[in-house]
């Protein structure tokens, strides 16, 4: 509290003011309201006439705040602004008995915060800028709630840059005060401006900031803030289940409104994720609370996202609604948007927008074209300044209506234009868990996409679009790596206790599983810090398109095939393309080739476990090549593939071992998950950097890693207590071949966290993210770690798919179980041919030719001839 000649007894009431402030302050409002009652009732018992002027000053600015104070929980629990109104006059009848100006502005404030809690956001910024005029507001407390309000305000109507300018304001003021609640109010709205303006690393940063300001806030603000910024950079799952804490907390905080606002987030998150049932619930108990709240824009966006789910989920159906049905919704938006007119917009969302764009749609779907143009006719060009998903449902649903009417042209440039959105934002974000997550926010796009090509029935068509939204996510978001010592830290004491726990014996169950479970907490607190990192990467990585791959395949001197495959409506089809033309190929169901590749998995995970009796992996073994051949005969006999193939696809097709595809056999075969361009950088012409290393348990790590080392005139080979991570990271950073014989897994629930295991304990594929590599190829001779997960909007995550984000030219990687003993017989092998011909497909599938077993690995690389230049 700043200092002023306070005497007793008025040094106590003020004491006993600050403590029922704070519980306002902490949302414990029926504590609170018994604290200001109780002060008033011992306040009023005083008669200022028989009072010294000082005394009475001091009595009028003990009433004055206590009457003001008290409005907030009568608000906050009754929800009339009429009775919290009543106080403020009261307030200010005893201000004029004793004219003060800064209580005057004070009662100023305080009507201001009560019409903004109404919805009423145009007089709160009346009250507010009226006030910061007047002469009265002087103390730092009083104007660091006067700011973080009247930034509330411009927030609510739109105007973020004010708002930020006013938080940045509050928290000079609040940092003078040295009050760690303003503190932290200040700073979490400075997160929430920075993210309004697309800031959303800036945003965490400041949110997480705002944590340790005031660590035991728990009334759901926090989470409710970072778990927007989550929904917008595309991480539903950790938003949704974040909200979901938000909700419960302010719900026991009385927090009417913020609690409608953290179930319709939610309700966003949960129609990201597909579960539309439980989004329109979520969303109309949303719509209930900000109409008992007089939040009427709020209402009717709550509304539109009922209709929107609906929408969302016909789309995914495969039964067509009814053209009645369709035009009912459609009437239904239009009507949501003349209520969202005259409400007015809100957090930067203009509801009449929203139902609109919902709407038509609705009428697309009808087929009522002129119906969805009209409707379209009334939005303002571009959407500017409305949130990213707003803008891209903008171009998705123009995109739509123009395709509808065989304007394929204008349906491409909306197309064009969206994805060139979401590359922009996923330019802003450092990790490549964030870059992957940004996906999410382009799924109708592509989706629009991609249907629209399968209707002209050209294969060329198809390819391009596959690819338009492929590569808008493709590549790192930043190319240097973040300096975050804390991080470095954690992560070093993540591996400690996992090499603790690795180290303990069968007895020792209970205390591995608790060693693990905190590494694993260590592990997302990593994972959420690298989100609060920017991106300095550039440029979005072009697309490649059928004209411009041909062109490349005419030039080769090899026969290729390129196979493009795609999964809709529960067939798997594949575009092929090779110098001679491109052509459409139905597989079949989709469902059958995933219960394949399925099969696969658990035979090749039977057959290389040596502690299973013989007669069964011999079982195993035989189903194994049964499940192969059939999968060869499913995926690859349509194609005529004979000479080089290389295969683009998503999960489960990236899990098929497809060089050990008895169709195969000696030939060069290469994996993506786009069709990627090479890096441009010079090959080595002089003696290359190699590096093996041997991680423990590897029952023939050892010999393998000298053996590949012999390979390769001076190379350098880890093994024992040398092989460790800080010596394996630099050599990924700085060697052009590397070979790591160790032990590896995929994590499917926390990607990033895919380790390989060295002597001092796992690497991380998180501790790569932002390191550059030098066009390497590195060959994992290890269990399962090319293994990836598919996100929200098909992007993959996996050690994998970083090494290739990061510049790595070729990964070779088992996708399954791999014996010790035949990755030790097969790796020299590879790195002889490897040596001779520096090409990475060619030198894979010479080691594997003459193997009797088949072999799982893959190797994951771009296509030949294809630059970024």
């Amino acid at each position: 509290m700043e200092a002023t000649d306070r005497r007793e007894p008025w040094a106590g009431l003020f004491e006993r003011l600050e403590v029922a402030r704070d519980l306002h302050a902490r949302a414990k409002w029926s504590a609170a309201e018994s604290d200001f009652r109780v002060l008033l009732a011992d306040l009023q018992e005083h008669d200022p006439a028989q009072l010294d002027p000082l005394g009475r000053a001091q009595w009028a600015e003990l009433m004055v705040r206590s009457f003001l104070g008290l409005s907030n929980p009568v608000h906050a629990l009754a929800g009339s602004l009429g009775d919290a109104l009543a106080l403020c006059d009261r307030a200010a009848a005893v201000e004029r008995r004793v004219p003060d100006p800064s209580m005057a502005s004070l009662v100023l404030v305080q009507r201001g915060v009560l019409h903004s809690r109404a919805g009423q956001p145009r007089q709160a910024l009346s009250n507010f800028t009226q006030a910061l005029r007047g002469p009265g507001l002087a103390a730092h407390r009083d104007l660091a709630t006067t700011l973080l309000n009247r930034g509330a305000v411009y927030s609510e109507l739109g105007d973020f840059a004010e708002a930020l300018s006013d938080y940045r304001a509050a928290h000079e003021h609040a940092a003078a005060l040295g009050h760690a609640q303003y503190i932290a109010f200040a700073l979490h709205n400075i997160g929430y401006a920075r993210y309004t303006l697309g800031n959303l690393p800036g945003a965490l940063e400041s949110m997480e900031r705002a944590v340790d300001a005031a660590p035991d806030q728990d009334d759901g603000i926090p989470e409710l803030g970072r778990a927007e910024v989550l929904f917008e950079s595309g991480l539903l799952e950790d938003a949704e289940q974040l909200l979901a804490i938000a909700a419960e907390r302010l719900s026991r905080a009385a927090l009417r409104l913020e609690h409608a606002e953290a179930e319709w987030f939610r309700a966003r998150a949960l129609m990201g994720l597909r579960r539309f049932d439980d989004a329109r619930t979520q969303a109309a108990q949303a719509r209930r609370r900000f109409e008992r709240g007089g939040q009427r824009s709020m209402a009717a966006l709550a509304q539109v996202l009922e209709l929107d789910s609906l929408l969302s989920e016909t789309l995914l159906s495969t039964e067509t609604p009814s053209r009645a049905v369709a035009r009912r919704r459609a009437r239904e938006g239009r009507s949501v948007s003349a209520v969202g007119d005259a409400a007015g917009p809100t957090l930067g969302y203009h509801p009449g927008h929203a139902a609109r764009l919902v709407a038509a749609r609705w009428s697309v779907l009808a087929g009522d074209l002129d119906e969805a143009r009209d409707t379209l006719a009334a939005l303002p060009r571009g959407m500017a300044g409305a949130p990213l998903t707003m803008r891209v449902q903008h171009y998705t649903v123009q995109a739509e209506l123009a395709f509808a009417t065989d304007d394929r042209a204008k349906g491409l440039r909306a197309v064009r234009a969206g994805l060139g959105l979401l590359a922009d934002h996923r330019s802003r974000l450092g990790s490549v868990e964030s870059v992957t997550a940004a996906a999410a926010h382009g799924v109708d796009l592509t989706r629009v996409d991609v249907e629209a090509a399968v209707r002209t029935g050209r294969p060329a068509a198809l390819f391009d679009a596959l690819e338009r939204g492929r590569a808008t996510f493709a590549g790192t978001g930043r190319v240097t790596p973040p300096d975050d010592p804390e991080a470095a830290a954690l992560l070093t004491e993540a591996r400690g206790l996992l090499v603790r726990a690795r180290e303990l014996g069968a007895a020792d169950a209970k205390e591995r599983e608790r060693l693990t479970r905190r590494a694993s907490r260590i592990q997302d607190e990593v994972r959420e810090r690298s989100w609060r990192h920017a991106g300095n990467a550039g440029a979005v990585q072009r697309p490649v398109t059928v004209r411009e791959l041909r062109g490349v395949l005419a030039q080769s001197r090899r026969d290729v095939v390129v196979a493009n495959f795609v999964a809709m409506d529960g067939v798997l089809r594949c575009v092929r393309v090779d110098a001679d033309g491109v052509t459409t190929v139905d597989i079949g169901s989709a469902d059958d080739v995933i219960e394949h590749v399925r099969r696969l998995n658990a035979d090749f995970t039977m057959a290389a476990n040596d502690l299973i009796p013989a007669p069964l992996r011999a079982a195993a073994a035989a189903s194994l090549a049964r499940n192969l051949k059939a999968l060869d005969a499913v995926l690859l006999a349509p194609l005529h593939a004979d000479g080089d193939l290389y295969v683009v696809a998503r999960e489960p097709l990236l899990s098929v071992p497809w060089a050990a595809l008895p169709s195969r056999g000696g030939l060069r075969t290469s994996v993506n998950s786009y069709v990627a361009r090479g890096r441009t950088h010079a090959r080595p012409t002089g003696q290359r950097r190699l590096l093996a290393a041997a991680g423990p348990g590897v029952r023939h790590g050892t010999d393998e890693a000298h053996a590949v080392g012999r390979q390769w005139p001076g190379a350098t080979v880890l093994t024992g207590k040398d092989a460790v991570t800080e010596e394996v990271r630099t050599a990924l950073a700085t060697h052009d071949v590397v070979h790591l014989a160790t032990h590896g897994r995929h994590d499917a629930d926390n990607p990033l966290f895919a380790r390989i295991e060295l002597a001092d304990g796992p690497l991380f594929a998180h501790e790569l993210d932002g390191t550059p590599l030098p066009g390497s190829v590195v060959v994992l001779s290890s269990c399962e770690v090319g293994g990836s997960s598919q996100v929200l909007g098909g992007e993959l995550l996996g050690l994998t798919s970083v090494l290739l984000r990061l510049g790595a030219r070729a990964v070779i990687a088992s996708v399954a179980k791999l014996s010790d003993e035949l990755a030790a017989r097969v790796m020299p092998r590879l790195h002889a041919h490897l040596r001779e011909t520096d090409d990475p497909e060619a030198a894979l599938a010479a080691a594997l030719r003459d193997v009797a077993e088949p072999v799982p690995l893959v190797c994951f690389s771009s296509v030949e001839g294809l630059t970024a230049g």
